[in-house]
């Protein structure tokens, strides 16, 4: 039965997926194809009859090693996938009941990633987990608020709460640090954070919460 569930999973995935695999096999297909000449130039130079000659089994030989590329790229989203979904399906995720989303899609740079989309207090919160595949992953948080002319709140978030601005505005706690047993403890640690965020009169993004719902149906 798992083995059918897993099937189907990746089968999801590609068809999710399948315009940005198609564009990932004809990009690294093309990326490859030059090299596999190389062989031939050495030989016999640059010889354009020579080339020619060669040409059919290049073609073979760029189709499957990008089909190769193109296959590991899916076996490693689809175990991404699973370690997110290990976690997400523990207490103190299933509490906050916040709706999933998948980040990526349509990409061959990015990888997918399951998101969690939800409300605490008056703000929207989008939860993501990092390094699953080592032994000490890690919670991002991100407040969906509007940023503009907030610069003195923002050092101030920085410097108090341990917030980030590198490639994200939230903060980052690991998950060991997090009893995933305790229904409450993730929805506390968002609860805190808009108290915060509501003294600094900092203001929700306007987000669709009826769509937010039509979209996973």
């Amino acid at each position: 039965m798992c083995g059918i569930q897993k099937m189907r999973d990746l089968l999801t995935i590609i068809i999710t997926e399948r315009k940005s695999l198609l564009k990932g096999l004809t990009i690294s297909f093309l990326l490859i194809l030059p090299f596999t000449f190389l062989p031939t130039i050495i030989k016999s130079g640059i010889s354009f009859s020579a080339i020619l000659g060669r040409l059919n089994d290049s073609i073979i030989y760029s189709f499957g090693f990008a089909l190769i590329v193109v296959i590991a790229a899916i076996i490693h989203n689809y175990n991404g996938l699973v370690d997110r979904k290990w976690y997400f399906d523990r207490p103190a995720f299933k509490d906050l009941e916040f709706y999933g989303r998948i980040d990526g899609v349509g990409s061959v740079v990015y990888d997918l990633e399951t998101v969690l989309i939800g409300k605490i207090e008056t703000y929207f919160f989008r939860l993501n987990l990092i390094e699953t595949d080592n032994k000490k992953p890690i919670l991002e948080i991100v407040p969906l608020i509007d940023l503009t002319d907030k610069e003195q709140e923002i050092e101030k978030l920085k410097t108090d709460d341990k917030f980030q601005t590198d490639f994200f505005f939230g903060k980052r706690i690991k998950l060991n640090e997090i009893d995933l047993e305790a229904p409450n403890s993730i929805r506390e640690i968002l609860k805190d954070l808009a108290t915060r965020l509501k003294n600094l009169k900092f203001e929700s993004l306007d987000i669709d919460e009826e769509q937010l719902e039509m979209d996973l149906k």
